[in-house]
């Protein structure tokens, strides 16, 4: 394998990209305080998606609150909402199992 030598040139460069990658992050991810966007992105959703869970889940002044205008998301809260959430769904599943056992022995 080959390199050439304006390649090697390239790596400082390449070095400065890549660190200045991992911080952004690093930050967006240690961040407490999350725009929608930033939310959607730590959450793998789409602005929509966390708008309508703003509407109908988030509480005011537990997982967001509102600033001149712009929404900010408690990151820590949400992070327990979601654990909540899977906890809740995994029960119900549970209980469902349960119950469709149940059933068939009656």
């Amino acid at each position: 394998m080959n390199i050439e030598f304006e390649s090697l040139k390239l790596l400082p460069k390449m070095f400065e990209l890549i660190q200045k990658l991992n911080s952004n992050l690093e930050n967006s991810f240690t961040k407490r305080w999350l725009s929608v966007r930033e939310l959607a992105e730590y959450l793998s959703y789409s602005n929509d998606r966390i708008y309508k869970l703003k509407d109908e889940y988030f509480i005011e002044g537990i997982h967001f609150f509102k600033k001149s205008g712009k929404i900010l998301f408690d990151r820590v809260a949400i992070d327990s909402w979601m654990v909540e959430k899977e906890s809740n769904e995994t029960v119900q599943s549970q209980r469902q199992i349960v119950d469709n056992v149940l059933s068939s022995i009656n």
